[in-house]
């Protein structure tokens, strides 16, 4: 009798922790999302699709640099924070540190640091209903000549992506957004 509660309790357990795992996952994503800092990343239209993951859309992201006064603390392959700040083209990168802060993103140097520093963004896919990326896809394709930007809220080092929108007007959403630097 003593084994089966030992085994019962032991069961009950390993079920807690893995609920709990993927729970903790979601509550980290949603931290970011109700207080990160929100930022426009400037992308271009690319059509993907993925056997095992479904379709999405590719988030051709212009790259970024940085370029400081001195990156001889940096090297390639390099662990980074970045900080950013909205400009016309989407967003600059004020500092890189290997210290997180508050609204810092967790980046990879991808090159060895000369004048500037090129980073490696971490967002590339925004995965979407089967019938909503294809047709995300296709303004986008229509729309390439406008202002298209991924929106990404960054808290402590984690991101998460929230819409996708092109001149305005959230493609996921349809609904008008607020880009501060477009005059419309």
């Amino acid at each position: 009798m003593k084994s089966v509660n030992k085994g019962l309790i032991g069961l009950i357990a390993v079920s807690v922790i893995q609920l709990a795992f993927p729970l903790f996952f979601i509550v980290a994503k949603e931290q970011v999302i109700e207080t990160g800092k929100e930022y426009l990343f400037s992308i271009q239209p690319v059509d993907p699709y993925n056997f095992f993951q479904g379709r999405y859309v590719s988030l051709n992201v212009r790259p970024v640099t940085y370029s400081g006064a001195d990156l001889s603390n940096f090297k390639r392959n390099d662990i980074v924070y970045a900080e950013f700040e909205q400009d016309s083209t989407g967003v600059k990168v004020t500092r890189v540190s290997h210290q997180k802060t508050e609204h810092s993103l967790k980046l990879k140097l991808y090159s060895e640091p000369g004048k500037s520093l090129k980073l490696r963004l971490p967002f590339k896919r925004f995965f979407l209903e089967e019938t909503k990326a294809q047709s995300i896809e296709n303004l986008l394709a229509q729309n390439s000549k406008h202002e298209n930007f991924v929106h990404v809220k960054i808290l402590d080092g984690d991101f998460v992506m929230t819409d996708i929108s092109s001149n305005g007007k959230s493609l996921i959403t349809g609904k008008p957004v607020r880009i501060p630097f477009l005059n419309h």
